[in-house]
């Protein structure tokens, strides 16, 4: 990174995020990357010399650099180039058909043709795909679609057969081959250990490929705000890709890597962290996807009955042996946790792991806890467990939730940030690009309103305050990591990490944050976005 220039801001409406702060702060002086003061115009002028820069900020607001604290920036960045299936760009399964179709036509035959974004409790059809409709796009080609949230993928017969699925392929442990009555594979497999089947399909991802996919990402990141993001799980090849970007000047936010299990012995003894690339972890998924019927619940599917309440994607013995390793090794973890039965399950992984080594003090993370109960609340607080949430299922699928997966009494309850917030527990929100955009101001406004697509609002109790949403990705979200004494407020000494907003986030009254523009997105005093 650069060495940041000297600059005056002034003439700016600031929101500081730090209760310490001087009152109604309107300019700020950067020196070396950090806050050197925070004050009025004149105090923030009379430090300047002549020929410092000063930047008239022309009245906007002004809050702390928003850090995104669960997204796949690579992955997402790789997906762009894949046909999008998404609902807003593929409503029906006839225009996912035709799309494929298209990019079928372009491609050599035998080679993969992919897409992204797919989700079948969205699509008009309201059903997943099968092989069956795949052929009718390509029977020269193995076909993949990704499901949108990541947990499932939909092949052609193509792709099952060079892939040698049949009837009699035995499911892998913690994944699900979905068959038809007749025990014959419909074209559907569910996490990681299914999906991995058909992968080999896929060509090996090169550097110059990955590079321009985090690129991608991160000018999107930028031009919302985004000053530090999470990638939540990162491989060797992915964890190069970051070191040479920031050794070439290309890599402009700050990130924060949870490595895959396995990926610390890959790369032998982890460098230092940097001012733009640390390794946070280790990122566990432990179970699977509500939308999929593959979260661990407590309690059967509301749409399924019975005993269907999913599974464990890592069994709950394997999870206690992968918590133990990691916690001993003093790597703070991030656990996917879906369902409630998945949060239990770590919860005990790390009560044991705790109780094992008492001496590694390493404050750990769940991430998602879409179905969090008040008892699960009180033993994170416990045990130094902390939360973030993703809030964005409340928008996206909280009246499927409501009225399909879960029932009313705990689909009302998805994301239940109010409930972490009154029990002090400390939080962050997230959007796990690519399952929902990244766009932090519409993630705090879906925390603030908690209204879905269909216009509903959903567990109205479970609303929070403007002020509470804007510290899930500020002051509350450098807390969950330990870096509060360098990000998340303005304040003297902390990282210059900051974004200028065409409205105030926190004015009285009822306010849409996610109408608000992002004018500026700075970083150690050097500005990445600009709108201009």
């Amino acid at each position: 990174m650069t060495v940041a220039a000297d600059r005056i801001y002034i003439n700016g409406d600031i929101r500081t995020m730090d209760g310490a702060s001087v009152a109604a702060p309107t300019a700020l002086f950067t020196k070396g990357g950090r806050f050197v003061a925070v004050g009025s115009d004149a105090e923030i002028t009379a430090l300047g010399g002549p020929d410092i820069q000063v930047v008239d900020l022309a009245g906007a607001v002004v809050v702390p650099g928003f850090i995104e604290t669960h997204l796949h920036p690579i992955m997402w960045g790789m997906w762009l180039s894949n046909v999008n299936a998404t609902t807003g760009a593929c409503p029906t399964i006839e225009e996912v058909i035709a799309a494929l179709g298209e990019r079928a036509a372009t491609t050599p035959a035998g080679e993969v043709v992919q897409a992204w974004g797919f989700d079948d409790s969205l699509v008009a059809e309201d059903r997943g795909l099968t092989t069956a409709d795949l052929d009718r796009a390509s029977v020269q080609h193995p076909i993949m679609v990704r499901h949108l949230s990541g947990h499932g993928v939909y092949v052609n017969s193509v792709a099952l057969e060079m892939c040698g699925i049949d009837a009699t392929t035995v499911d892998p442990e913690g994944g699900v081959i979905v068959r038809g009555a007749d025990g014959v594979p419909t074209g559907e497999l569910c996490e990681v250990p299914a999906m991995s089947l058909v992968y080999k399909l896929t060509p090996a991802v090169d550097h110059k490929a990955s590079s321009l996919a985090l690129l991608r990402a991160q000018e999107v990141m930028a031009s919302v705000g985004v000053t530090s993001f999470h990638d939540m799980f990162v491989t060797k090849e992915m964890y190069g890709t970051y070191r040479e970007l920031e050794e070439t000047g290309e890599l402009r936010l700050r990130a924060r890597l949870y490595l895959g299990h396995g990926v610390h012995d890959q790369l032998g003894e982890t460098p230092e962290p940097t001012a733009l690339v640390n390794v946070g972890g280790v990122k566990l998924i432990s179970d699977g996807s509500i939308q999929l019927h593959t979260a661990a619940l407590t309690e059967p599917y509301h749409d399924l009955g019975g005993c269907h309440c999913g599974g464990m994607a890592i069994p709950s013995g394997s999870l206690d042996a992968l918590v133990n390793e990691h916690h001993a090794a003093g790597r703070q973890l991030a656990i996917h946790t879906n369902g409630d039965q998945a949060i239990d399950f770590a919860l005990d992984a790390i009560a044991a792991a705790q109780a094992a080594h008492p001496e590694t003090g390493i404050m750990h993370r769940l991430e998602h806890v879409q179905t969090l109960r008040d008892d699960q609340i009180e033993r994170m607080a416990e045990l130094g467990v902390v939360a973030s949430i993703f809030v964005n299922h409340v928008y996206y699928w909280g009246d499927r939730h409501r009225d399909r997966f879960l029932g009313q009494r705990r689909g009302e309850r998805i994301s239940p940030v109010a409930s972490v917030v009154a029990a002090g527990l400390p939080f962050a929100l997230h959007c796990d690009c690519p399952v929902t955009p990244v766009n932090p101001l519409f993630t705090m406004n879906t925390a603030v309103h908690r209204v879905t697509r269909e216009g509903h609002v959903l567990g109205a109790e479970q609303r929070v305050s403007a002020d509470v949403a804007l510290s899930g990705y500020t002051s509350a979200a450098a807390q969950i990591t330990g870096e509060a004494a360098d990000k998340g407020r303005i304040a003297v000494g902390l990282l210059a990490d900051f974004v200028v907003l065409d409205g105030d986030p926190l004015e009285d009254g009822p306010v849409d944050l996610s109408a608000l523009k992002v004018l500026r997105t700075v970083v150690g005093g050097e500005t990445v976005f600009e709108d201009v």
